[in-house]
């Protein structure tokens, strides 16, 4: 019997297309920069909506376009500090959305996940990378900091001083290096992570989803430290670096990215 399939296109400024197969949402970032404001609102609402369907056991996010766990560094660059916060209020909001599924949430990467995308990725339950992706945590190339719990969830994936070396220098990894730390469980050829995230969930099948459900819950549940406290520590600091030099990284960075290609 074939899979059943069902779209779903969320109401909202940004229009990600959700495919029902075989009890897993696959929702495909179809965009460019789809971690900008309208998207993450549209996301944290699409989650909201998938949150109460009993019959889904997991939740692929796809990256459809290449450049799609990226932020639009043009929102920020000229930001005001009670902006921000609401920036990575509104960011807090979408990782807490992704932990709140009583399913597992599972990204899907074939290119750069930085910045914010990276802490998207951290903020899923597991993640599976093709051979041409990347992820880093930059923003102090930017002048500012992770601001989607970024700052402590990538201390747990990777550890605390490998965290810390990627947070200061804003490194950038590859795939393999990216699971050979940890914050990746498997990498795939390109264009071949979707299909292991897909073979991933087929293994949950047999399990009990309420089970799967607690185990979840639990293991989020189970860090020592309040994930909100961190939030609005993180939140009032990252407020704190806007201004002045912030705006003129950012502004300079944009015009980099306007300069014709070296032959």
């Amino acid at each position: 019997m074939a899979p059943q399939a069902l779209e779903i296109f969320v109401v909202s400024a940004a229009h990600f297309p959700i495919a029902i197969e075989d009890n897993v949402a696959i929702l495909k970032l179809n965009r460019a920069t789809c971690l900008d404001v309208a998207g993450k609102h549209a996301l944290t609402e699409a989650l909201d909506i998938l949150k109460g369907r009993e019959d889904l056991r997991a939740l692929v996010i796809a990256g459809e376009h290449p450049q799609a766990f990226l932020v639009n560094v043009a929102e920020l660059a000229d930001m005001s500090a009670q902006s921000a916060r609401n920036f990575s209020a509104s960011g807090h909001a979408l990782a807490a959305a992704l932990e709140a599924l009583p399913f597992p949430a599972v990204a899907v990467v074939e290119g750069p996940a930085l910045g914010g995308g990276c802490e998207v990725v951290l903020a899923c339950d597991i993640a599976f990378a093709g051979r041409g992706a990347s992820f880093g945590q930059i923003e102090a190339l930017g002048g500012v900091m992770p601001a989607f719990g970024g700052s402590w969830r990538l201390a747990r994936r990777v550890g605390y001083a490998r965290a810390l070396e990627m947070m200061f220098t804003a490194a950038v990894i590859d795939a393999e290096t990216a699971k050979a730390y940890g914050l990746v469980l498997e990498t795939a050829e390109r264009g071949g992570a979707l299909d292991a995230a897909k073979a991933f969930a087929r293994r949950l099948s047999p399990t009990r989803a309420a089970s799967v459900a607690a185990i979840k819950a639990a293991a989020i549940f189970g860090w020592n430290r309040s994930p909100a406290d961190i939030n609005r520590f993180e939140e009032d600091r990252f407020a704190t670096l806007f201004g002045p030099e912030q705006s003129q990284r950012m502004h300079a960075f944009l015009a980099r990215q306007q300069e014709p290609a070296k032959p």
